[in-house]
């Protein structure tokens, strides 16, 4: 099974200290009021933000990655403006779009991705999601209860692939109604967007089964990683898609030369998001264990409840804490860059072919997962199978 590697663009920041400690100045949310040393751009800088994600893009570029991950929150740059610009600055990133069936009509989706497909070279993939966190949902104006907004999805989904594939297309549903409309050459000509969808929940493994090309997940145990695979590809057999359904993992990664290097970093993350008291609004974000679970989740299977930041190890290398200081995607994996490496190969052989790997700062732990993880699992796939060495491990 070949392996794919893809990163992410942050969005929201790239936090070199946690929110709340002080000490986030030159990241995206620093007070846009501040003035002199304390203040990042200056108004009439020739360089914003903006400009520091297209340095990130490259970088992934460079180190072999495949794409990167747009996630699409409310406190963040808006992902499909940011993947025009940059599909523009790179050459062969693929750009993984996440957004709501909540914020585009079927037709208005379809017809932008048909145009950033041409723009790009059909470098654009979509990340179906439907919110987590009913705060949020809430705040940006979607009262939709949870399950419907998988319904809605189903929908939606049905009907962009309806205009895609026919000009003439009608359909009538409980969210979404067309007649005889649909995408025409030259738009109609490009590729439909590779679809990802994620979640845990009865809908979201049901969305996913009937529609995703690639089913995504969070780092959480082996066992629970196996079961959840074996769970969406036999839903999917009922469309006939229990062979085509991929699977990937979206997961940070602190790695350094040795494992002490590695804790030591994940420590200091942890900590600082303790003193911050991260951990006290960890149920605002989607999507998270959220401290509690965590806590009792490790109660349940060490007796220990979670104190350190070692508390937070649900496997060897996987650590929860960036989960429990509310940082998604929840886990991450720490350790030397063999020991990661490694990690990221038992899941692999599990059935993930997708991997989102990123860590903070982004920019240069994108360089470091480039000159010492990625290679490893490239000569592995040499070892292999030398004959698809090749294509094993883009």
């Amino acid at each position: 099974m070949s392996i794919g590697f893809f990163s992410r663009l942050p969005l929201h920041g790239d936090l070199r200290h946690l929110p709340g400690d002080g000490r986030n100045r030159g990241d995206w949310n620093n007070d846009p009021t501040a003035t002199g040393a304390t203040a990042r751009y200056q108004p009439g800088d020739a360089f914003s933000y903006m400009d520091y994600l297209s340095q990130v893009a490259r970088a992934a570029e460079i180190n072999g990655f495949d794409g990167v991950l747009l996630v699409n929150g409310p406190a963040g740059e808006e992902p499909w403006t940011t993947s025009s610009l940059l599909a523009r600055e790179t050459k062969q990133l693929k750009f993984i779009n996440a957004f709501q069936p909540f914020h585009f009509s079927p037709w208005a989706a379809a017809q932008m991705a048909a145009t950033l497909q041409r723009a790009s070279n059909n470098r654009l993939i979509w990340n179906i999601i439907n919110g987590g966190s009913e705060v949020v949902q809430r705040q940006v104006g979607d009262f939709t209860p949870h399950d419907d907004r998988y319904e809605r999805a189903d929908e939606f989904l049905q009907v962009v692939k309806g205009y895609w594939s026919n000009p003439k297309f009608s359909f009538e549903g409980k969210y979404y109604r067309a007649e005889n409309g649909g995408l025409t050459p030259p738009l109609s000509k490009s590729p439909i967007p590779l679809i990802c969808t994620a979640g845990s929940s009865e809908p979201a493994r049901e969305l996913g089964a009937r529609h995703a090309d690639y089913y995504l997940m969070r780092a959480e145990h082996p066992d629970e990683v196996r079961e959840l695979i074996r769970d969406v590809r036999q839903r999917a057999k009922q469309w006939g898609r229990e062979d085509s359904i991929r699977f990937g993992m979206s997961i940070d990664v602190i790695t350094r030369a040795t494992d002490e290097e590695a804790f030591a970093e994940a420590a200091r993350f942890f900590n600082e998001g303790i003193q911050a008291g991260a951990d006290k609004n960890v149920v605002n974000f989607s999507g998270l264990r959220s401290a509690q679970q965590l806590s009792y989740e490790k109660q349940f299977r060490t007796g220990k409840i979670v104190e350190q930041w070692d508390d937070c190890f649900i496997y060897p290398n996987v650590w929860a804490g960036f989960g429990y200081i509310g940082i998604p995607p929840g886990c991450a994996l720490v350790g030397s860059y063999a020991n990661v490496a490694e990690r990221v190969q038992e899941y692999a052989d599990l059935g993930i072919s997708k991997f989102f790997l990123a860590g903070y700062p982004h920019l240069e732990e994108m360089y470091r997962l480039g000159e010492y993880v990625l290679p490893r699992l490239r000569q592995a796939a040499v070892q292999q199978s030398p004959a698809k060495a090749v294509a094993a491990v883009r």
